[in-house]
């Protein structure tokens, strides 16, 4: 009960998006088969002429779901509940950082995945899931990811002084 009650929560900036969509999806207008039709037919049409690579593809998907997933709620509580204004905009400037490096990372996966070759993408990929129980075994990850936390948290620092 406690989790149904905090899915609800969770689930009322995306309120406005879900009851239409269910509307659409139960064909409760004529019209909507063929709108369902047409837009899938437009999407597959789409991906048959640009012929993305896999990497492309997973990227491209996961910034138009970053995208909705930042907007929608952002808009509807904006539109909706002049309440939710003030809590939105406080807790925008860490939101907003957080997407901004989603998006910057799967913009750069999609040109990786659209520029390297596929197959040389997925030899590297499996040669690296190959390679990492040896890694972490012999300590060799813990070693670099270690300097990688270092040096992360020093850049992080950095910029936070540059701040104040």
């Amino acid at each position: 009960d406690k989790r149904v009650k905090e899915l609800k929560r969770e689930l009322e900036g995306w309120r406005e998006v879900i009851l239409p969509l269910n509307s659409v999806l139960l064909w409760e207008n004529n019209f909507y088969p063929g709108l369902l039709a047409g837009v899938t037919t437009a999407f597959f049409l789409l991906f048959w002429l640009l012929d993305p690579s896999l990497l492309t593809t997973v990227s491209v998907i996961g910034l138009v779901a970053a995208l909705v997933d930042y907007l929608v709620p952002t808009l509807t509580a904006s539109l909706c509940h002049p309440e939710m204004v003030e809590w939105s905009k406080s807790l925008a400037q860490t939101v907003l950082q957080y997407y901004l490096s989603v998006i910057v990372s799967l913009v750069f996966l999609a040109w990786l995945g659209n520029t390297v070759n596929n197959l040389l993408l997925t030899y590297l990929f499996v040669l690296v899931l190959l390679l990492l129980p040896g890694l972490k075994h012999h300590g060799i990850l813990q070693k670099y990811v270690s300097q990688l936390m270092v040096l992360f948290t020093e850049t992080v620092k950095g910029i936070k002084e540059k701040k104040n």
